[in-house]
């Protein structure tokens, strides 16, 4: 599963790259989001090639295209069943992208999918993200 909004795709084109390439086994997930998808939907004829393949799952959020405000994190929470169900079959989570904002919220949705998906406690959550990322399950490359 990987979760890149912006240029935070950039590491993500190359991991789908590879896979494909390498016909790596598993699914792949990606979790993108842009300010328009009419401008800033980067790779857009690559990514949906992978879709129509049945090589990606892609969850789009384009934040300006309506009036409210959609981000990845919304999509994830949306998705939060299955994000549990993947994470349970031995998914990796990445994310790749803004520190400040994006990936506390991210951060911030993934311990909520825990505790309404994983029927979690607050404290379990928080212990259940740490062994992703004791795993090296969960990796974050933010700047």
């Amino acid at each position: 599963i990987m979760v890149g909004p912006g240029t935070g795709i950039a590491p993500f084109r190359a991991f789908l790259e590879e896979r494909v390439i390498s016909e790596a086994k598993g699914k792949n997930w990606l979790f993108f989001g842009n300010p328009y998808r009419a401008t800033d939907f980067f790779y857009e004829d690559y990514l949906t090639g992978l879709e129509k393949e049945g090589k990606c799952k892609l969850s789009l959020a384009f934040s300006r295209d309506q009036d409210h405000k959609i981000y990845v994190q919304h999509r994830m929470l949306e998705e939060g069943a299955e994000v549990w169900k993947w994470l349970q079959e031995g998914a990796h989570f990445y994310v790749c992208g803004d520190a400040s904002r994006m990936a506390k919220d991210v951060d911030a949705a993934l311990h909520e999918i825990a505790r309404e998906h994983g029927k979690l406690s607050e404290e379990e959550a928080v212990d259940y993200i740490k062994s992703l990322k004791k795993e090296k399950r969960y990796a974050r490359d933010v700047y």
